[in-house]
């Protein structure tokens, strides 16, 4: 609906303009509601200055008492050091329903419930204001100095003795209505609709004014992207990918009909070929379908974003699909004979690479099946 005509009507106040303009949103998305079930896992991708690490969350549990997050974070470093930690978190449902807090950071040594916040959602309560047009009460706990290597700085994640900073004000919606918003639901991308707000903060610090668009959705209002993220002008973090428990059969189906097919659920380390944890229940899955079909020989393509030069792309892109092909053999005894592998970097993108999703979608790896008549070409 034109925002013209909602904001003509006769009577209609604004407040009602924003719900009307909401409850259209929401019925409007095509994937208005995500079920994040468990199993099902967030990958934000945090933008900075100088470059762009992913962050994959996953739904360990999910029940009616709420969300248990599990985030195993691999940064391996140039001189091949690799630092592992995993944090689990809790959201309970009553703050999802009616926090007026956000905790901004992780604690690999703080307890998984921090009651009274949520994580990566506003509340619901919280929502809702938003939908009426109102400002509502709001805070950030974050910390006053991110310990630790710069990559872990920059990913927002606290530990040691760094003090931690509530930072208090208001939130409030910036415009009527809600926008689409790219995510790749399941390797495919989809338009959600996002409601644009914008955080006034004060601490001892000084003043803060993130901004967040917030999926359109009353049961869960994810945060989808959050611009000034740890208090860094250039800091974008980005909820790029969701990704529901595997669907082997779509998958097995895209194969057998296209004899191509993009293999969501494979994560790397920032600009490294180790495949990080959260990818063994997406690798299992392949290998499932590569011994339903002993015929099938297939090349594992690697495809990177345009970020670095094309020469280093197309190492990063050789080592990482020689890696999952390595994972496949040794982990799920897959005949080295069907698979073969191809680097292929930036070289064939699937979507610009001027913005945080285009490179997000960028980022991946493909299956292609050996099929005659040359449908496994381009």
């Amino acid at each position: 609906m034109p925002e013209s005509l909602v904001m003509k009507r006769p009577g209609l106040s604004v407040a009602c303009a924003f719900a009307a303009f909401a409850a259209a949103a929401e019925a409007q998305a095509p994937a208005g509601r995500i079920p994040l079930g468990t199993g099902a896992t967030i990958v934000q991708t945090l933008s900075t200055p100088t470059a762009e690490r992913e962050s994959v969350h996953r739904v360990r549990l999910a029940s009616d008492s709420g969300l248990h997050y599990e985030w195993r974070l691999e940064e391996v470093h140039d001189n091949g050091d690799t630092l592992r930690q995993e944090f689990r978190y809790f959201e309970a449902s009553r703050d999802i329903a009616g926090a007026r807090r956000l905790r901004g950071y992780h604690d690999a040594k703080a307890p998984e419930a921090h009651p009274g916040y949520t994580m990566h959602a506003l509340s619901r309560a919280t929502y809702r204001r938003m939908l009426e047009g109102k400002p509502d009460s709001f805070q950030i706990m974050s910390v006053n100095e991110m310990p630790g290597s710069g990559q872990l700085r920059s990913l927002g994640i606290g530990g040691g003795r760094s003090a931690p900073v509530r930072w208090r004000g208001t939130i409030a919606p910036v415009s009527t209505g809600a926008a689409p918003f790219p995510v790749l639901l399941n390797g495919q991308r989809v338009q959600l609709r996002a409601l644009h707000v914008r955080a006034d903060l004060t601490a001892r610090a000084g003043r803060w004014q993130p901004e967040f668009w917030v999926h359109a959705d009353s049961t869960y209002p994810l945060i989808l992207k959050w611009v000034g993220a740890f208090r860094e002008p250039g800091n974008v973090l980005q909820t790029t990918r969701i990704e529901l428990p595997s669907d082997a059969a779509a998958l097995e189906r895209e194969l057998t009909s296209a004899c191509r097919a993009e293999l969501p659920g494979i994560y790397f380390a920032f600009n490294s070929a180790h495949i990080a944890p959260g990818s063994d229940r997406a690798i299992a899955a392949i290998a499932g379908i590569l011994q339903r079909h002993p015929d099938w020989t297939a090349t594992l393509e690697g495809h990177t974003d345009s970020i670095g030069s094309a020469a280093a792309n197309k190492a990063l892109s050789e080592r990482r699909v020689a890696a999952v092909r390595a994972r496949l053999i040794e982990r799920h005894q897959v005949s080295a004979v069907r698979l073969r592998v191809a680097g292929l970097g930036a070289a064939r993108p699937r979507e610009p690479n001027a913005t945080i999703e285009g490179r997000a979608r960028n980022r991946r790896v493909e299956l292609v099946r050996d099929c005659a008549g040359g449908k496994a070409a381009g």
